[in-house]
């Protein structure tokens, strides 16, 4: 067998298994047609000779080494230095997927990778085993390598900061390697954990694209790079420390699943593809994604019981479905600087625990959450003042803090056996639904972030298998901890601290291209936004954070009377299409507007759709160009809904308010070829649109 095949939906990767010694991608791309032979590749890419290179020049394999005269960055590198000449010893199908098993006898170590098909994409399992009689130090491993596809013209990165996560950016790719790495000890605001490739012509419904991502919520590196011959190859795998990985004769090391995606439908068909990604590997959702009200921006660590209470009547009364304490419930915690570790309720503030209050949200019609840090402590605490040898720490030195905080040492056992039990005491002395789990601080001095990570998810699964029915969300300084790996022990992911509805625009439109709308956390904040300082109407608030997983973060009591009917409105709305939102297609786009973000809901039957479409800024031109839609059924005629309240001043600008009042209708191949004009040149205006298929009666 020359070649071979695998798809994956509307994917196909070709394997080539002529080479001497190893196996490498030959294709990966669009599918290809039943009909293909594969034995005419044998032609199609054979390579001439090179000039002034190795005169049989080593090829991007799947663990490229520089024991065969690879020029490039190794696949894989031994701490002490030895190098490895892998050759392709199987090739076997399992119930897991594709096997291929590389073996270096010399070396002593054997690499078993497994790809596994889903609907568009692929997950690629990586294991390392020393088969050999002594020690191995691994300063680098690889999950994933591939060959730089010939059509790539651009990465896209996703950086950014706090309260600035999922910065979207094209960046052209140069000659040379181009390396992005996480260190804080969790993936962190650089997002190195994800790698996307475009075309020349990338565009949200077009072009050739291809994304990697690590399922990994420690340290990652993901690297591309173009060698002076031509040829070039991406990588992605997790970032080693020096010393921090050794493995014993006889055992072997799992390398993080890595989640593999490519497409020629672009952003959206990359989207689309780790939106069914997540529907099979995440974590169970417990049925409909309730409407969370959480309690910081509302009043931070200002409360006592009866407050709460309050906040809980209002936000029962707006539509919630969930109260969520976030800081601020446990001993002596009345700034961030004191209390964390110390996970009892605060006897000042509940003198009866926290069920005389979780009674009370209860008898409101919603369950009831918890914010929690598990892996830091305060200075000031009870856990630190006992256990001060648990932190992380330089030896004989004074452990540094950030934000207040020291990190607990995971890699320590005793430390997580302490975590489990209260954390563990804590679920079984009170009815919590949901823990809010933060982590807003990177790790340093951290000998071994790998070890800390490990720990970390040692914990998490444990408390998941005594507590299987809470859900627990996954948030970091906001978006600093996003992987899929925690998608598969996390129900929900928090995207950003930024509440900011014009902010989030930019942040959900970029953190969706990953993640599902079911898991993103969106909510509706304050107004000014306690970050931003902006301004923002309640209507436009609401819009965005529907188009997730809603919440609302303000305080009830500070709104007007028409802030609370519109809010409340928006989230009778969310309740009645979040099967749509969270079960339909979703499409993200900038349409023929770049100023204007279309985020568009549609259900696979093509039978509804909901739409939103907001603009951020004052428009150049004076006149919107139409909105053209997507995946509605050219054949059916819609009718056409502008839900209220239309925006202000836009609304104005209608042509014929009467007509939308009445409800317009209109064919799905008009609305996806010829659009449809609604005033959007005022900033901060937000339309949202409902679109139903009208059924044809025959006379």
């Amino acid at each position: 067998m020359d070649f071979m095949r695998i798809d994956a939906g509307e994917a196909t990767v070709v394997f080539d298994l002529r080479l001497p010694r190893q196996a490498a991608v030959a294709f990966l791309g669009p599918r290809l047609p039943a009909e293909a032979k594969l034995e005419d590749l044998t032609v199609l890419l054979e390579e001439g000779p090179r000039p002034s290179t190795a005169d049989a020049p080593p090829r991007v394999s799947l663990c490229p080494a520089a024991g065969e005269g690879f020029q490039g960055t190794p696949g894989i590198v031994l701490a002490d230095g030895a190098l490895v000449r892998f050759e392709l010893a199987a090739v076997r199908e399992d119930a897991g997927g594709q096997v291929f098993v590389l073996e270096d006898l010399q070396a002593g170590v054997r690499l078993t990778q497994t790809w596994r098909a889903f609907e568009g994409s692929f997950l690629i399992k990586t294991r390392l085993d020393n088969i050999g009689v002594r020690t191995i130090g691994v300063a680098r491993l690889a999950v994933v390598c591939l060959p730089l596809p010939a059509w790539a013209a651009q990465r896209l990165t996703f950086s950014g900061r706090w309260a600035g996560e999922f910065s979207q950016r094209a960046l052209p790719i140069p000659d040379g390697s181009h390396e992005v790495a996480s260190r804080g000890g969790r993936p962190g605001f650089e997002n190195a954990a994800f790698l996307v490739l475009g075309g020349e012509g990338l565009s949200d419904f077009g072009g050739d694209a291809l994304a990697l991502h690590l399922a990994w919520s420690g340290n990652s590196f993901s690297l591309v790079e173009r060698l002076g011959f031509g040829e070039g190859q991406i990588q992605i795998g997790e970032r080693l420390e020096a010393g921090e990985l050794s493995v014993a004769p006889g055992e072997g090391y799992d390398a993080p699943a890595a989640a593999l995606v490519a497409t020629g439908a672009g952003r959206n068909g990359l989207r689309q593809a780790f939106h069914r990604l997540a529907a099979s590997v995440g974590a169970p959702l417990s049925g409909p994604r309730r409407v969370h009200f959480n309690s910081w921006e509302a009043v931070y660590f200002d409360f006592d019981i009866e407050r709460l209470k309050t906040l809980a009547m209002e936000a029962a009364a707006l539509g919630a479905e969930r109260f969520v304490l976030d800081d601020g419930w446990f001993a002596n915690r009345f700034s961030d600087r004191s209390g964390l570790g110390d996970w009892i309720p605060d006897l000042e503030r509940f003198p009866d625990g926290l069920s005389p209050l979780i009674a009370h949200v209860e008898s409101l019609g919603m369950d009831f959450g918890l914010w929690v840090e598990p892996e830091m402590t305060n200075p000031d605490s009870v856990l630190y003042r006992t256990h001060p040898d648990w932190v992380l720490a330089p030896p004989n030195g004074t452990a540094p803090t950030q934000r207040g905080q020291l990190v607990l040492d995971l890699s320590r056992q005793e430390v997580v056996e302490h975590l489990f039990d209260v954390l563990d005491q804590l679920l079984r002395d009170n009815k919590i639904a949901y823990l809010k789990w933060d982590h807003n601080r990177d790790l340093f001095p951290c000998s071994s972030p790998r070890r800390q990570t490990i720990g970390f998810l040692h914990l998490l699964d444990r408390l998941r298998a005594a507590h299987p029915n809470v859900e627990i969300e996954s948030c970091a300084s906001g978006g600093g901890r996003v992987d899929f790996g925690l998608m598969q022990r996390c129900a929900r992911f928090w995207a950003s601290d930024n509440t900011d509805a014009v902010e989030r625009l930019a942040i959900q439109s970029s953190a969706s291209l990953f993640l599902p709308l079911n898991r993103l956390g969106s909510h509706v904040g304050a107004s000014p936004n306690p970050i931003t300082g902006r301004k923002v109407s309640m209507a436009f608030r609401a819009r965005i954070a529907m188009f997730a997983h809603m919440g609302i973060e303000a305080d009830p009591g500070l709104l007007g009377a028409t802030e609370k009917e519109i809010l409340a409105s928006h989230i009778a709305l969310y309740k009645a299409h979040r099967t749509l939102i969270h079960g339909g297609r979703f499409l993200s786009s900038k349409g023929d507007d770049p100023g204007v973000t279309l985020w568009q809901c549609t259900a696979w039957d093509g039978a509804e759709s909901l739409v939103l479409a907001a603009r951020r800024d004052q428009a150049k031109a004076l006149v919107s160009p139409p909105l053209r839609l997507s995946g509605l059924d050219p054949s059916r005629r819609y009718r056409i809904s502008l839900i209220r309240p239309w925006p202000d001043p836009a609304w104005r600008f209608l042509p014929d308010a009467g007509a939308w009042r009445a409800s317009v209708e209109a064919s799905g191949a008009l609305l996806m070829q010829v659009g449809m004009r609604l005033p959007l040149i005022h900033p901060e205006t937000a339309w949202l649109v409902h679109l139903k298929a009208v059924e044809e009666h025959s006379s």
